[in-house]
């Protein structure tokens, strides 16, 4: 994936919440072919304990893709739900 563009919202919000490692997780996790291949994803990411998230692929159908874990000490969410289709990363409330 060459670039990505997130909304405005969705930039708003995760720079609120100190998050934007979450975009950068996603932009990694695109190099893997069963990832990249789906055309529209969506990524649950939920706070596990207090450092550890998962996030969660599932394809439109809410099959699951891939499960992933990282650990960040300064996102403040507990859960989210994020859309990635057309190269654009965006809340499911904005489409």
């Amino acid at each position: 994936m060459k670039n990505l563009f997130v909304t405005t919202t969705l930039d708003h919000y995760l720079q609120a919440k100190n998050a934007f490692t979450i975009v950068d997780q996603i932009i990694e996790l695109q190099k893997n072919p069963e990832v990249f291949v789906e055309e529209f994803q969506v990524w649950k990411i939920t706070k596990i304990d207090k450092i550890t998230f998962s996030m969660e692929l599932q394809d439109g159908n809410l099959n699951t893709i891939l499960l992933h874990y990282f650990q960040s000490a300064s996102i403040q969410i507990f859960e989210l739900t994020v859309w990635l289709e057309n190269s654009t990363l965006y809340f499911p409330s904005e489409h």
